[in-house]
Protein backbone atom coordinates (compact mmCIF):
# COMPACT_ATOMS: atom_id res chain seq x y z
CA UNK A 1 0.00 0.00 0.00
CA UNK A 2 1.38 3.53 -0.86
CA UNK A 3 0.98 6.84 0.24
CA UNK A 4 -1.12 7.37 -2.30
CA UNK A 5 -3.46 4.87 -1.25
CA UNK A 6 -3.54 5.69 2.30
CA UNK A 7 -4.81 9.06 1.11
CA UNK A 8 -7.38 7.86 -1.09
CA UNK A 9 -9.04 5.81 1.62
CA UNK A 10 -9.20 7.92 4.11
CA UNK A 11 -10.74 10.67 1.80
CA UNK A 12 -13.54 7.65 0.88
CA UNK A 13 -13.93 7.24 4.54
CA UNK A 14 -14.38 10.98 5.45
CA UNK A 15 -17.30 10.72 2.36
CA UNK A 16 -19.02 8.24 3.63
CA UNK A 17 -19.05 9.75 7.12
CA UNK A 18 -20.11 12.92 5.39
CA UNK A 19 -23.04 11.03 3.35
CA UNK A 20 -24.18 9.10 6.71
CA UNK A 21 -23.97 12.29 8.56
CA UNK A 22 -26.09 14.11 5.49
CA UNK A 23 -28.61 11.25 5.78
CA UNK A 24 -28.95 11.32 9.35
CA UNK A 25 -29.41 15.00 9.24
CA UNK A 26 -31.89 14.27 6.19
CA UNK A 27 -34.06 12.18 8.44
CA UNK A 28 -34.56 14.10 11.11
CA UNK A 29 -35.49 17.12 8.80
CA UNK A 30 -38.03 15.24 7.69
CA UNK A 31 -38.95 14.18 11.25
CA UNK A 32 -39.43 17.46 12.06
CA UNK A 33 -41.49 18.82 9.57
CA UNK A 34 -43.78 15.79 9.59
CA UNK A 35 -44.37 16.52 13.08
CA UNK A 36 -44.93 20.13 12.23
CA UNK A 37 -47.18 19.86 9.87
CA UNK A 38 -49.30 17.26 11.80
CA UNK A 39 -49.23 19.94 14.63
CA UNK A 40 -50.07 23.11 12.09
CA UNK A 41 -52.28 21.15 9.44
CA UNK A 42 -53.61 18.49 10.89
CA UNK A 43 -51.73 16.02 8.27
CA UNK A 44 -51.17 12.23 10.01
CA UNK A 45 -47.73 11.64 10.19
CA UNK A 46 -48.52 8.66 8.34
CA UNK A 47 -49.50 10.57 5.30
CA UNK A 48 -46.55 12.48 5.36
CA UNK A 49 -43.95 9.28 5.66
CA UNK A 50 -45.90 7.77 2.92
CA UNK A 51 -45.88 10.03 0.72
CA UNK A 52 -42.07 10.41 1.60
CA UNK A 53 -41.62 6.75 1.02
CA UNK A 54 -43.42 7.03 -2.45
CA UNK A 55 -41.40 9.85 -3.46
CA UNK A 56 -38.52 8.17 -2.61
CA UNK A 57 -39.15 5.07 -5.04
CA UNK A 58 -40.45 6.56 -7.44
CA UNK A 59 -37.26 9.10 -7.54
CA UNK A 60 -35.32 5.65 -7.62
CA UNK A 61 -36.92 4.63 -10.44
CA UNK A 62 -36.20 7.68 -12.67
CA UNK A 63 -32.82 7.74 -11.77
CA UNK A 64 -32.24 3.88 -13.11
CA UNK A 65 -34.45 5.15 -16.35
CA UNK A 66 -31.95 8.01 -17.07
CA UNK A 67 -29.38 5.43 -17.33
CA UNK A 68 -31.14 4.22 -20.19
CA UNK A 69 -31.60 7.47 -22.54
CA UNK A 70 -34.36 7.52 -25.63
CA UNK A 71 -36.23 4.12 -24.74
CA UNK A 72 -39.53 4.08 -23.98
CA UNK A 73 -40.01 1.65 -21.35
CA UNK A 74 -38.57 3.78 -18.49
CA UNK A 75 -40.64 6.20 -18.75
CA UNK A 76 -43.94 4.03 -19.06
CA UNK A 77 -43.09 2.12 -15.61
CA UNK A 78 -42.91 5.56 -14.09
CA UNK A 79 -45.94 6.73 -15.44
CA UNK A 80 -47.89 3.05 -14.74
CA UNK A 81 -46.09 3.26 -11.08
CA UNK A 82 -46.67 6.89 -10.58
CA UNK A 83 -51.02 5.45 -10.88
CA UNK A 84 -50.09 2.66 -8.60
CA UNK A 85 -48.75 4.55 -5.95
CA UNK A 86 -51.57 6.88 -6.16
CA UNK A 87 -53.96 4.18 -5.71
CA UNK A 88 -52.49 2.61 -2.76
CA UNK A 89 -53.19 5.71 -0.55
CA UNK A 90 -56.75 4.85 -1.60
CA UNK A 91 -56.74 1.38 -0.59
CA UNK A 92 -57.80 -0.15 2.81
CA UNK A 93 -53.77 -0.54 3.12
CA UNK A 94 -53.74 3.18 3.56
CA UNK A 95 -55.69 3.19 6.61
CA UNK A 96 -53.11 1.34 8.94
CA UNK A 97 -50.84 2.43 11.08
CA UNK A 98 -47.06 3.62 9.90
CA UNK A 99 -44.64 1.40 9.93
CA UNK A 100 -40.98 0.40 8.69
CA UNK A 101 -42.26 -1.79 6.12
CA UNK A 102 -44.09 1.03 4.27
CA UNK A 103 -41.17 1.47 1.44
CA UNK A 104 -41.65 -2.37 1.02
CA UNK A 105 -45.76 -1.06 0.48
CA UNK A 106 -44.13 1.33 -2.09
CA UNK A 107 -40.77 -0.31 -3.34
CA UNK A 108 -42.08 -3.80 -4.11
CA UNK A 109 -45.08 -3.15 -6.81
CA UNK A 110 -42.64 -0.36 -8.29
CA UNK A 111 -39.89 -3.09 -8.91
CA UNK A 112 -42.44 -5.15 -10.39
CA UNK A 113 -43.80 -2.75 -12.54
CA UNK A 114 -40.56 -1.68 -13.84
CA UNK A 115 -39.56 -5.40 -14.14
CA UNK A 116 -42.35 -6.07 -16.46
CA UNK A 117 -41.72 -3.09 -18.56
CA UNK A 118 -38.10 -4.10 -18.93
CA UNK A 119 -39.04 -7.74 -19.91
CA UNK A 120 -41.72 -6.23 -22.27
CA UNK A 121 -39.17 -4.61 -24.20
CA UNK A 122 -36.48 -6.64 -24.37
CA UNK A 123 -35.39 -7.93 -27.42
CA UNK A 124 -34.69 -11.41 -27.89
CA UNK A 125 -33.20 -12.44 -31.79
CA UNK A 126 -30.43 -15.01 -30.45
CA UNK A 127 -30.11 -17.39 -27.87
CA UNK A 128 -28.41 -15.42 -25.21
CA UNK A 129 -30.84 -12.65 -25.61
CA UNK A 130 -33.55 -15.31 -24.84
CA UNK A 131 -31.86 -16.59 -21.95
CA UNK A 132 -31.77 -13.43 -20.32
CA UNK A 133 -35.67 -12.28 -20.93
CA UNK A 134 -36.19 -15.90 -19.82
CA UNK A 135 -34.18 -14.49 -16.59
CA UNK A 136 -36.33 -11.47 -16.59
CA UNK A 137 -39.50 -13.17 -16.69
CA UNK A 138 -38.64 -15.42 -13.72
CA UNK A 139 -37.59 -12.85 -11.80
CA UNK A 140 -40.92 -11.16 -12.63
CA UNK A 141 -42.73 -14.15 -11.04
CA UNK A 142 -40.92 -14.07 -8.25
CA UNK A 143 -40.81 -9.98 -7.72
CA UNK A 144 -44.89 -10.34 -8.32
CA UNK A 145 -45.24 -13.05 -5.84
CA UNK A 146 -43.24 -11.44 -3.18
CA UNK A 147 -45.34 -8.25 -3.84
CA UNK A 148 -48.17 -10.43 -3.10
CA UNK A 149 -46.74 -11.69 -0.03
CA UNK A 150 -45.95 -8.72 1.41
CA UNK A 151 -49.45 -6.53 0.57
CA UNK A 152 -51.77 -9.24 1.77
CA UNK A 153 -49.81 -9.81 5.23
CA UNK A 154 -50.63 -6.30 5.70
CA UNK A 155 -54.55 -7.70 5.53
CA UNK A 156 -53.74 -9.87 8.56
CA UNK A 157 -55.85 -8.72 11.41
CA UNK A 158 -53.83 -7.78 14.72
CA UNK A 159 -53.80 -10.37 17.17
CA UNK A 160 -55.32 -9.05 20.69
CA UNK A 161 -53.69 -8.69 23.34
CA UNK A 162 -53.66 -11.29 26.49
Amino acid sequence: MTVLDGKSAELGLKARLLRLCLVLLGILAFVAVAVAMENEFGIPFKTTYRIACAIACLAFMYRIGSEYPGEQWPRIAFIIALAFNLGLFFSPLAHLPASKGDLLFFGAPDAAILLAARTASYPATDAHQRAVRQQLILGLILALAFCALILSIMFIPDRAAH
